[in-house]
Order: structure tokens, then sequence, then C-alpha cells
């Protein structure tokens, strides 16, 4: 017997959805306010319309995912990716979405031994700190992430509140920047179906621990908030300085190390939690993925996938990936349409999972 809603503890419940699908979502890109810019920012004052867009369009396809997987009950993102695409294109995205959360995982590593270097901790610190954070969460499987998750969104939320307060108190930009076209709404669904894709296997698994629709729902839109205002705060830090940041690789950090040493030293903390959310995401959907097609144990393809992405961060990948990207970039916004348009079947149970 499936147990009720109730008994699930809906207080306890949807803030754990929530941030599992805010922390899947946020990577360093995110956090350092480079990826912020490139969608939104760089679209001047009408970037906030992006911004908000984005807040609806994370909502209505996270909702989606959870509707489809808890239809259709899929082992693996192969399984989704078989109903929403069809078997000759499910395939590719099969493999498409491996290989890119793998690679994922290597230019976190890479991205976590920088900002322990940055900070005077070294290069290895940060490695050797970052594969212990995983194999001892990842190794509690999903309620691990969840857990991790609860402790590491808010973390991210008030370090990102606070340098955006600095930097908005301290604007310096004499006009803001502007344009007069509709290219934020297309950067606002290439960012949401990207960020979205690369979620979908810890949102299927949210759908199977959790099988009710009124807390998924909750969660997936409380999240979706979460992430928009966020995406907000780094879009109004960065237009309020706008010029001196421009070049800038880090925004977010650049504007942290202005505000103090102090607040500085808590926004690397920050960037690197956030990595280490990407970093357990993408470890976790792999490995599950891995498990569906060999059996083996999950925490088998966790200490080889660790291993995997440490070696990746090493050779380095930066150009396979600024290559991958837009590809990536453009099947996702197919895979988001083909899903948004796809029926979802009818179950028996259904009427058990709206209540």
């Amino acid at each position: 017997m499936r147990p009720s809603p109730n008994k699930g503890g809906g207080l306890i419940v949807v803030p754990g959805i929530a941030a599992t699908f805010v922390g899947t979502v946020v990577g360093a890109g995110f956090a350092s306010g480079q990826e912020i810019y490139r969608f939104f920012s760089i679209q001047g004052l009408q970037g906030f319309l992006g911004v908000l867009c984005s807040i609806f369009l994370l909502g209505a396809f996270g909702e989606k995912v959870y509707r489809i997987g808890l239809a259709i009950k899929p082992k693996s993102y192969k399984e989704f990716f078989a109903f929403c695409l069809g078997p000759v294109w499910s395939g590719t995205a099969d493999l498409m979405i491996s290989i890119f959360l793998i690679i994922l995982v290597g230019v976190m590593f890479a991205g976590s031994g920088a900002i322990f270097t940055e900070i005077g901790l070294g290069y290895w610190t940060g490695i050797a700190l970052s594969i212990i954070v995983v194999i001892l969460i990842l190794f509690q499987e999903l309620p691990g992430l969840i857990f991790a998750n609860l402790i590491i969104v808010p973390l991210m939320f008030t370090g990102t509140l606070v340098v955006a307060i600095f930097a908005i108190q301290n604007r310096c930009a004499e006009s803001l920047p502007n344009t007069a076209d509709f290219s934020w709404i297309l950067a606002a669904l290439q960012f949401s179906s990207y960020n979205l894709v690369l979620a979908i296997p810890v949102l299927l698994s949210l759908a199977k621990k959790y099988p009710w629709l009124t807390h998924l729902k909750s969660g997936g839109w409380l999240g979706g908030l979460v992430l928009g205002i966020m995406a907000g705060l780094i879009h109004w830090s960065i237009i309020f300085h706008y010029t001196h940041l421009q070049e800038s690789p880090l925004p977010m950090m650049d504007l942290a190390r202005i505000a103090g040493k102090g607040v500085y030293w808590v926004y690397a903390l920050v960037l690197w939690c956030e990595m280490l959310t990407t970093l357990l995401a993408d470890i976790y959907g792999v490995a599950q993925r891995l498990v569906a097609a060999t059996g083996w144990k999950f925490r088998f393809w966790v200490v080889v996938l660790t291993l995997t992405g440490v070696l990746i961060g090493e050779i380095g990948f930066s150009n396979l990936v600024a290559k991958f990207y837009p590809l990536f970039g453009y099947f996702c916004l197919v895979v988001l349409f083909l899903m948004m348009v796809k029926k979802v079947p009818e179950r028996p149970e259904a009427g058990i999972l709206e209540r």
C-alpha cells in the first residue's frame, strides 16, 4: 500500500524537493554570475523580463517532468527519453546527456581545485575535500543528496543576497544598458531548457521517492521561485556594475572581493558549495543510469565516476565543452518542446497522486 501524502509530511517534504531542485539547477556558472550575465544581463534592463520568464518556464517544465515520471515510472532517464522522443532518438539523447554530465563532473572538480588555489589552500586540497564530500553524501543515495541540498541551498541564497545587497547599495553604473528587441525570450528558453534537461535524472528520482503530485508541484514551483530570486539578485548586481564587469569571467566573485576579504572568503565557499551541488547531482544521475544498465552496485559507479571526473579535470575539456555546449543547448530546446507537447498517459492511481 502506498503511504498517503499527509503521512509523507508535506511541510518537510516540499522544502526538500525545492532545495534539491535548486541545488541541481544551480551550478558554478550560475553562482559566479557568468551564466546570468551571458543569458540575461547582456540583454540590459530587459534581461529581467527573461529572469521572470524563466521562473515560469522552470516551474512548468519541472511539473511536466514530475507528471511523466509519476505516470511511466522510468527506471532511468533513458526510459524517460524513450517515452518523450521515441525509440529512434532516445538513444542519441541518452548518450548526449550521459557524456555531458560526465564532462561537467570533470569541470566541477577542476573548478573546485581552482577555487582552493585562488584562496591559497592549494588545488589538490579542493579536489580531496570534494571527493570526500561526494563519497560521504552519495553513499547515502537520494536521502543524502536531499539532506546536502537542504544545508547548501540556504547558504547559497544567503551568500548571493549579501553580495547583491552590497552591489546594489554601491551601484556605480552611470547609464544602464538596454536593448530594444525580444532576444530575452530566446535567452529564457535556452537557460530554462539547458538547466532543466540536466536536472531530469534527479527530478525523476524525486518523483519515484515522493509519488504525490501535490508535493512535487509545490516543491518544483517553490524551487523555481527561489531560483528566480537568486537570478534576479545576480542580474541586478551585474547591471549596476555593468561597465566594470563586462570582461569579468567571475562577476560575483569580483563584487565579493570589492565588498571585503570576509565577504570574498564566504562567497568563495558559496561558489564551491554550488560546484558540489552540481557534482552530486551529475554523479547521482549517471550512476543511477549505469545501475539500470548493468545491475552493478550504485556505490561502485559513484567511485568510478568520481575518479573519472578527477581525471577529466586534470586533462582539461574546456575546448570540448565550448564546442559541445551550443549543440547541447539546441538539443535541450528540442527535448523540452517534445516533452511539453507529449500527452501524459492516464493511470488508475492518478487520483491518489493528486491528493
